[in-house]
């Protein structure tokens, strides 16, 4: 041990000396391991600490949000493994925190303290792609479409080095300390900021007045489970075994769970694919029965949201809606084949245009505004006034892509005659010009993406809140029609009656629970979640 303690040292130093900043990090993190093995907590401590200077000195003097992303991608697990220093062999909740939020949804915390938005060069690139995917469309010849696919190659690797995605301004990355965010929780709240790891995973419990780590079972042994369940849910079964399995695991361990209403989850690794609310306790009781769950992608970004959402913004409308999509199943696939998704969606969307129609009806607001059938143009939607509505209800399909988030897109109808292609994809909402407080995002797979690492999950969603949305209801699976608009209008005659909207929500999954008792299957109501903070 003596002998790899001095050569991960002397790995260390000549990388440094050598100019390869990248890679001492991870040299470093070898070296702690080692100081850890050896039973040497505090050294291993110190050279953590040293590993994490290099890595923010890097990350802050990035601008662009993928390459921020890689590069934390890319350091998690030293996070990670400093986070299980901290918490096994000094359980100091204080330090652990600080060490996790240094980087977890660090590129959302820093744009909503930039506050800065995408400059005009990304509307060019994108309007480019949209006019070569219409031109793919009518291609007649092989070498037509050839030609054109190497078009669309080269302008969607543009859009990954062009400054589209580069939209933070360069500055010093900004940590809450964990008593800011204590004093940002009410007395009824709590936050369950999770880490997953080997051999143990890690809770980390923050209310108003009390902060502790909590010890859990290993990723290997709940990343089974959640695909278990998972597996279960898409099946329309209730998973019951899994689900309180994974109850036992995740929640029961938590002190003062039950005297707590709302829990405000951050999650990590397998557990952004769980619906927290329709885990089942030991008497077969479902989450939401008892709480109300809400999601963030760290404790810094959900204080930083919640300080948002407490100004007052003056709005000229109260709602903009989208359904009742005339979608041709023909062209649909066209679509989903020129912007290289695999999908199954090939027909309309019956119940979003009364989902849409029920929501106006709840609000029921003069200055409203609904784009229903022909009316649904991506170029429409796009030149509405969208600062100026506080609500925003889109009704339509999403295409996800798990390896490459800017791809995911929600799909309108499109405008050759403006140059549009109907596909709305991440790169392009993050440039939306959004204050609303809520967006709803009643499509298909819109809160799946990526996991990259202690970033967060890269989704459809958190694009919204990129643009200034303050709050999200996305999903994490595809939804079924009937359902959804039954569970929409329920949520929108709570909000309407002066819930917040995620009790709005919570309220609407218990009316589900109540209207079909055990044929209300998680699948039908449980994808459904809410980002962002609690009025």
């Amino acid at each position: 041990m003596k002998e790899a303690d001095l050569y991960a040292g002397f790995a260390a130093a000549s990388t440094q000396s050598c100019g390869d900043i990248w890679s001492v990090p991870e040299r470093l993190r070898i070296l702690a391991e080692i100081k850890t093995a050896e039973g040497d907590y505090a050294e291993a401590d110190r050279i953590y600490e040293r590993a994490e200077a290099f890595i923010d000195s890097s990350v802050a003097g990035v601008s662009g949000v993928l390459d921020k992303t890689a590069f934390i991608k890319a350091s998690s697990l030293l996070y990670t493994e400093h986070f299980s220093l901290i918490a096994q062999h000094f359980n100091n909740p204080a330090k652990a925190f600080s060490i996790i939020e240094q980087v977890r949804g660090r590129v959302e915390s820093d744009l909503l303290i930039a506050g800065s938005r995408a400059p005009k060069e990304a509307e060019q690139n994108e309007r480019e792609l949209s006019e070569l995917r219409l031109k793919l469309m009518s291609a007649r010849t092989t070498a037509g479409v050839r030609a054109i696919r190497n078009q669309i190659f080269m302008a969607e690797q543009a859009r990954w080095v062009t400054p589209d995605l580069s939209i933070l301004k360069a500055r010093s990355h900004e940590i809450l300390g964990l008593q800011q965010v204590q004093a940002g929780l009410n007395a009824s709240t709590l936050l369950l900021e999770y880490v997953a790891a080997q051999p143990r995973s890690y809770c980390l419990v923050i209310s108003r007045k009390h902060a502790r780590i909590v010890s859990l079972a290993g990723e290997n042994e709940i990343s089974p489970l959640v695909s278990t369940y998972r597996k279960a849910v898409a099946a329309k079964q209730a998973g019951r075994k899994a689900s309180r399995e994974l109850y036992d695991d995740l929640l029961k361990p938590i002190p003062g769970i039950q005297q707590k209403k709302l829990l405000v989850i951050v999650r990590d690794g397998p557990l952004y694919f769980l619906p927290f609310d329709s885990l089942m306790d030991s008497q077969g009781r479902f989450v939401i029965e008892s709480h109300t769950v809400v999601y963030a992608p760290s404790a810094t970004a959900y204080t930083l949201l919640s300080r948002q959402r407490h100004s007052a913004t003056e709005f000229r409308h109260q709602l903009l809606a989208v359904g009742g999509v005339p979608y041709s199943p023909t062209e649909l696939m066209r679509v989903s084949l020129v912007a290289g998704f695999k999908t199954d969606h090939t027909s309309t969307i019956p119940g979003s245009k009364r989902e849409v129609r029920a929501a106006a009806a709840a609000i029921h607001s003069p200055a409203d505004t609904l784009l229903i059938g022909s009316e649904a143009t991506k170029y429409t939607f796009e030149h509405e006034d969208l600062a100026q509505y506080r609500l925003i209800h889109l009704a339509v399909h999403g295409f996800a892509d798990p390896q490459h988030p800017t791809h995911s897109a929600l799909v309108l109808l499109n405008d050759p005659s403006a140059h549009e292609d109907g596909l709305l994809d991440a790169s392009e909402i993050v440039q939306l010009r959004l204050k609303a407080d809520l967006v709803v995002l009643s499509a298909c797979d819109t809160a799946v993406g990526p996991v990259e690492g202690e970033e967060g999950i890269s989704t459809i969603a958190r694009s919204f809140l990129l643009a200034g949305a303050k709050s999200v209801i996305s999903t994490l699976w595809p939804i079924e029609d009937m359902y959804s608009y039954a569970l929409m209008k329920f949520f929108y005659t709570h909000l309407a009656a002066g819930d917040p909207a995620p009790f709005a929500l919570a309220e609407a999954k218990r009316d589900m629970l109540r209207m079909w008792g055990p044929r209300a299957v998680p699948y039908y109501w449980a994808g459904y979640i809410y980002e962002g903070p609690v009025r």
